[in-house]
């Protein structure tokens, strides 16, 4: 299923089930276990599609390549997970920390061996070794697609501001992940000890980022497409009135692991440092129709 990231400024958006959200203030190859057990420690981190499949955009592209296609994942929490342990908040030694990362990661081996203690007790060691041998390679490069709405075409600026609340505004700290700590991982709907499902992201800097500059004839080709394409609406933007709807990709890179913290709902919240690396205007939420990228240094 298709799944996206929601940033609310000033007005909070509860979006499911990813979203991003402003945070104004911060609290405090396969690897064979067993010739019968496999499990895959370097296929490419989880990534989904984002929003719900009743989006319909067609698959042309038009204005320019995307350079990073396929280059920064989403924040799933089997992607989070495998942050932790990147960035080194989780230790080999730690039982619980394995047992965590091969119930997110690998439920079926979990479900089918975990109260077995002898057979766990092997698979657990074949998993330990995957995690010191390949945590090197697991992604820092994290993506959010948000909906944001453009007014109209400013010809001295050559370009179209934000509107409808959907500007960036000295952003510095920012929630990341929208998923649900209700929703169940392997039978688990609660905490999962070691791994918050979402985490704060701390920017090196602000991050602003309120005006679209295009040139003329693309943004004129876009206007048309907008005035006589029927766009179909995701569920969670029904009640939006974005007349000129596009959205944003942020491309972050996370940096170090600061510990933990609490959220409103009083769930753990993983707390880490990072850099903004780019952002990128697409019509389409498939991310097939680039209209423009900015790159941040």
């Amino acid at each position: 299923m298709r799944i996206f990231a929601f940033i609310a400024i000033l007005v909070s958006f509860s979006l499911s089930p990813e979203f991003v959200r402003a945070q104004d203030t911060l609290d405090e190859g396969d690897f064979v276990a067993a010739p019968d057990i496999t499990f895959d420690s370097t296929s490419e981190d989880e990534t989904d599609d984002e929003f719900g499949k009743d989006f319909a955009e067609d698959e042309e592209v038009t204005v320019m390549e995307d350079k990073y296609a396929g280059q920064y994942v989403e924040p799933t929490l089997q992607n989070i997970s495998k942050l932790y342990w990147k960035k080194g908040a989780l230790v080999e030694s730690n039982d619980t920390a394995i047992d965590n990362y091969m119930l997110i990661n690998e439920c079926d081996i979990y479900e089918k061996f975990y109260k077995d203690d002898f057979e766990w007790q092997r698979i657990r060691e074949a998993g330990r070794e995957m995690l010191k041998e390949n945590k090197a390679n697991f992604s820092q490069k994290f993506k959010m697609v948000v909906p944001i709405d453009l007014g109209r075409y400013d010809m001295m600026r050559k370009g179209f501001p934000l509107i409808n609340k959907t500007a960036f505004k000295d952003l510095r700290r920012v929630e990341i992940g929208g998923n649900s700590n209700r929703q169940r991982v392997c039978g688990v709907d609660n905490i999962i000890e070691n791994y918050p499902r979402n985490l704060i992201l701390i920017l090196n800097k602000p991050f602003s980022y309120e005006f679209v500059q295009l040139d003329e004839h693309v943004a004129q080709a876009f206007i048309i497409r907008r005035k006589y394409e029927k766009i179909v609406r995701p569920k969670e933007l029904e009640n939006k009135t974005y007349d000129r709807l596009a959205f944003a990709r942020i491309r972050i890179t996370f940096a170090d692991y600061q510990g933990e913290t609490r959220g409103s709902d009083n769930f753990p919240l993983a707390v880490m440092f990072g850099r903004l690396d780019g952002i990128d205007i697409f019509e389409d939420a498939g991310e097939k129709r680039l209209l423009t990228s900015v790159d941040y240094k």
